[in-house]
């Protein structure tokens, strides 16, 4: 067997009491923490910051297209809702890019899952007391996804699309039922201004939904596209642009130049809700820096901690030390022994951080039992979002960072003569 190996088994076998075994123990136990909180805080910021996107994503899509003068505000002006370019959008696959010149191509993750039609236009509800909400009205077809929203929906169904007719269907969120003291199958009544002039539709709430995010929740209210179309005097064929969904988020600005540039005709332009709301983005990006300060300090604390266990260690052996050079083993193999002792002191903190930190992680992803004032961060629980990527090299910075920076605390051992230490013995 490698002798330094060797030794330093034989200090992990032996050293599990007295003072040297308490900081061992210790420094064990603070590493595994640290451990512990890093992988929480991955899970929970990149859950986070999944979840909130997911919810975005579901009122909008990832790409909108719409008319080059479309306006922030609701002058809006119509496309045709083209199928042939649905169709060349939605057969879009993996892309090849590059993101800067004279870097090699790169891929999409993805492609396109699906492109359907939107109108939004403003609109005011009153109830039968003629209380009044200032509603934004989304109107959607049969071409859209009911599934991405219907997790969202705490009562009642997603209007009814299919029919011949124009549904009368209304889907309204939990605040906007609550100040309006409406219930599921309530009739309301919907003003649409337009041109100075009032115009006055009847629907029946047939859905109430919730999705945390208190901006869109007061404001957002479905319905059948074909009602907007007819307030505001368009063809069938005329909305007021198209939303595509993809794959990967990651791939938005790739997939959303590739339809500009080449699928698009002049006075049509592609966008991405991260160009078009980014604020939201903007805030969830600087989640980022807050997962690399938790990282960093807990790094920290974890080699303050090694270093510690092995200069306490290291100490403590003073006589083994003096022994084996007076034996004539070298400063090298002594410092191997330590290091040896340090992986060891690392592995079952790792273990141990891992078992912690996941265990927490799946069940709280079960069981959701640490809840969150849905109101300030848009969720009723912590998220959890596995990404096993970042979790790997959670494992393998500790792993490497630590081995690197314990070198240094095993140079005492160059500075211990094995003369002095017999000497006094």
């Amino acid at each position: 067997m490698h002798f330094p190996w060797y030794v330093a088994s034989r200090i992990s076998k032996k050293t599990t009491s007295g003072y040297s075994g308490m900081i061992i123990k210790l420094a064990v136990a603070s590493i595994a923490l640290s451990i512990a909180v890093m992988i929480l805080t991955s899970v929970v910021i990149s859950g986070f910051k999944k979840e909130i996107s997911d919810k975005i994503f579901g009122f909008w899509g990832n790409i909108h297209i719409t008319d080059t003068r479309i306006t922030r505000n609701f002058r809006i002006r119509p496309i045709v809702n083209d199928s042939l370019l649905k169709t060349a959008i939605h057969s879009i696959g993996g892309l090849t890019f590059q993101e800067h010149k004279g870097q090699s191509p790169q891929e999409t993750k993805g492609g396109v899952k699906n492109v359907s039609p939107f109108i939004t236009y403003p609109g005011i509800l009153t109830n039968k007391e003629r209380e009044m909400e200032g509603i934004v009205l989304k109107g959607v077809d049969q071409e859209y996804d009911v599934d991405l929203f219907s997790t969202y929906i705490k009562e009642g169904a997603f209007p009814d699309l299919e029919g011949a007719k124009p549904s009368r269907d209304l889907l309204i969120s939990q605040q906007t039922a609550s100040r309006l003291r409406v219930q599921l199958g309530d009739r309301v009544n919907v003003n649409f201004i337009k041109e100075e002039s009032a115009i006055k539709r009847q629907f029946r709430v047939t859905g109430i939904y919730r999705t945390g995010l208190e901006e869109y929740d007061r404001k957002f209210a479905f319905m059948d596209l074909r009602n907007l179309q007819s307030v505001l005097g368009w063809d069938a064929d005329q909305v007021g642009g198209l939303e595509v969904y993809i794959e990967n988020m990651e791939d938005a600005p790739h997939i959303a130049d590739y339809i500009y540039d080449e699928l698009l005709s002049p006075g049509l332009f592609a966008e991405t809700i991260q160009e078009k709301q980014p604020n939201i983005f903007e805030w969830l990006e600087l989640q980022d820096i807050n997962e690399k300060i938790i990282l960093l300090l807990m790094v920290i604390v974890a080699l303050i901690n090694m270093a510690t266990a092995l200069l306490i260690l290291i100490l403590e052996k003073s006589k083994m030390i003096g022994i084996l050079k007076s034996l004539g083993q070298n400063d090298g193999g002594i410092r191997r022994i330590f290091l040896y002792e340090a992986m060891y002191i690392l592995s079952l903190a790792l273990l141990i951080g891992n078992a912690v930190g996941l265990g927490i992680a799946v069940l709280q992803k079960k069981i959701g039992f640490l809840k969150l004032d849905e109101e300030n961060y848009y969720l009723s629980e912590v998220p959890i979002n596995f990404n096993f990527s970042g979790l790997l090299l959670i494992n393998l910075g500790a792993i490497i960072i630590t081995f690197l920076c314990m070198m240094l605390p095993t140079y005492v051992v160059t500075k211990i003569s094995p003369i002095d230490i017999l000497r006094f013995d």
